[in-house]
């Protein structure tokens, strides 16, 4: 397996095998915030890194990371993951993830997720900050 980051001018010749991927992400844990066609826009336009894990020919696991700024902070949010056999693939490759958004300027690494994500992240040293609620206007 590999861990590949690509650069904006590279989406339009990856996005074939993240796609599929992150649409699975989108229907199932995404609330409205942003579509595929938003995601294609937003790693194309540089506003969010995307890095894929093959294994072979075939992309086992979809990640976008959106940089956020804080006047005291910057946050990797992991905005999408989707892809198979997670804790298999998080196990080798989130330390090479966390030494990105380091090197990126990172002060800490975040996401929106549900409760069973939450378990599978924890299991990788992230712990609960805030709950997030929502009303609709």
């Amino acid at each position: 397996m590999r861990l590949v980051f690509y650069k904006p001018e590279q989406i339009p010749k990856i996005w074939q095998y993240a796609e599929p991927l992150f649409l699975r992400v989108i229907d199932k844990a995404v609330h409205g915030e942003f579509d595929i066609v938003d995601l294609y826009r937003m790693a194309r336009d540089g506003k969010v890194v995307v890095c894929l894990v093959w294994e072979g020919d075939e992309v086992v696991m979809a990640t976008a990371i959106e940089f956020v700024y804080y006047p005291k902070a910057t946050a990797a949010n992991v905005l999408a993951m989707g892809g198979r056999d997670l804790k298999k693939v998080l196990d080798k490759f989130f330390e090479p993830v966390k030494q990105f958004c380091r090197e990126a300027g990172a002060d800490w690494i975040t996401c929106s997720v549900s409760r069973a994500m939450e378990r599978i992240h924890k299991r990788n040293g992230l712990h609960t900050i805030y709950r997030s609620m929502r009303m609709e206007l």
